[in-house]
């Protein structure tokens, strides 16, 4: 987003904000990126969501031996996004190693919109999102577009440089968000149950394995359903949804803590 003072914020591609890997790699060697830890759980396919509105300006599909570090194919499965110029220069976000992509080359996308999954494409040890700021064409550090709402997976991870610095955030921009929310509801009616996994195929969150069901009683006439880990926005429609259905009463929400 734009704000009041003319800086562009972007918004975290990923609902944690773990920094694996900053600007410089652990080892000092220039990474020109961020990687940013994609494993909760048992999975490490976490939804992907663009950094601010644009239009999706190219994407890759890995070929799946390619792993010349010179080669774009080095990237994985990768999406590019043109946004707004900033200062008179193109701003574009890139996010890489991804499992799956879900837009198109020239599709107009929103703020936080679903873009694709992480994954481990391209040339990679190990699941991570690595996401990128190009303005003008040059890469640029992407923690000096974001909000400080991250932490570091170890005191060796790199943030920032001389002169370098977080967006600054003027008084009427938004709170930063951060953390993951799960969502249990007890005693629901089949038909209420039913109702809450529609909501879920309609986030997609049956792929990522984010609802489970099962029944309470020895009648399968009641069931417990539990969703997330989600981000807040999606735990908003789903308490939303169990509002409109008359047992938000029956539902609890547990903060998810990053962890380094």
């Amino acid at each position: 987003m734009r704000l009041s003072n003319g800086e562009a914020l972007l918004a975290w591609p990923l609902a944690q904000h773990i920094i694996t890997q900053g600007w410089r790699y652990n080892s000092g060697k220039s990474h020109n990126g961020i990687d940013m830890r994609t494993v909760i759980g048992n999975t490490s396919m976490r939804p992907v969501y663009s950094a601010e509105d644009g239009t999706v300006s190219a994407t890759q599909v890995w070929d799946g031996h390619t792993k010349d570090e010179r080669s774009m194919q080095s990237y994985g499965n990768r999406v590019d996004i043109s946004h707004a110029s900033y200062k008179g220069k193109a701003l574009l976000t890139r996010y890489a190693h991804l499992s799956s992509i879900c837009v198109k080359v020239g599709q107009k996308v929103k703020e936080g919109q679903l873009i694709g999954y992480s994954g481990a494409t391209g040339n990679v040890y190990g699941a991570h999102l690595h996401f990128e700021v190009l303005l003008g064409g040059k890469r640029t550090n992407p923690l000096t577009w974001l909000d400080d709402a991250y932490i570091v997976a170890s005191s060796n991870v790199y943030t920032y440089g001389p002169g370098e610095h977080a967006v600054e955030r003027p008084a009427d921009a938004p709170a930063a968000v951060n953390g993951l929310q799960i969502i249990k509801a007890t005693g629901l009616t089949n038909a209420q149950a039913w109702e809450v996994y529609m909501l879920a195929t309609k986030l997609d969150l049956l792929t990522m394995q984010l609802y489970v069901a099962k029944f309470a009683d020895a009648n399968n006439t009641t069931q417990d359903v539990e969703v997330g880990p989600v981000t807040q926005g999606d735990a908003k429609q789903v308490l939303t949804l169990l509002d409109k259905l008359g047992v938000q009463g029956k539902a609890t929400v547990e903060a998810v803590q990053d962890a380094a």
